[in-house]
């Protein structure tokens, strides 16, 4: 049981780093560079200014970075750390938390799709609400209802990692899971 465990950790896995703020495509680039495998994902956004509009491409998660890395190889570790603008590992209990391939593969998916889009009747929602994604890329992810956006969009928080992501998301594509009926 126990070289189980050590069989895990001597592998790559997913890591998220927290970065300086804005310096999110720095450390990307200066990670490549540096032959370690990353991921920064990004969305378009239309930006508007008094005189011109201009579509921009931003962090999806500011302030973090992914490496997929073997956290026991030391070298690879503090190469990671001492890329200039690296704070730190996103740690649980001080040590820095993998995160599974399939929360990874969600966040690819959710990259690649965009906005969402749907035509369909929209549950009745409320901020509290315990929701359950059941369309799109995300589909199948539990959060809870943090801010109602616009007419059709609402914020969900999603826990994972003793941190919490906040997804911007169609009413359409979620239901309540603490009804009382």
């Amino acid at each position: 049981m126990g070289s189980e465990k050590g069989k895990k950790i001597n592998k790559e896995l997913w890591y998220a780093i927290y970065v300086r703020s804005r310096h999110e495509k720095k450390v990307y680039d200066l990670l490549t560079e540096d032959g370690i495998t990353s991921y920064l994902p990004v969305e378009r956004k239309l930006k508007l200014w008094s005189d011109r509009k201009k579509w921009v491409t931003e962090p999806l998660f500011r302030s973090y970075v992914f490496v997929f890395i073997n956290i026991a190889d030391y070298p690879v570790y503090l190469k990671v750390l001492q890329t200039e603008g690296v704070v730190k590992f996103v740690r649980f209990g001080g040590v820095p938390v993998p995160i599974p391939e399939k929360h990874m593969e969600a966040i690819r998916i959710y990259e690649k799709s965009g906005e969402f889009i749907s035509e369909e009747e929209e549950q009745e929602l409320k901020v509290g609400d315990e929701v359950e994604v059941i369309g799109g890329a995300l589909k199948g992810v539990f959060g809870r209802l943090v801010e109602i956006r616009k007419k059709r969009k609402v914020r969900i928080m999603i826990d994972g990692l003793n941190q919490s992501v906040y997804v911007d998301i169609r009413k359409s594509f979620l239901k309540p899971t603490n009804t009382n009926t």
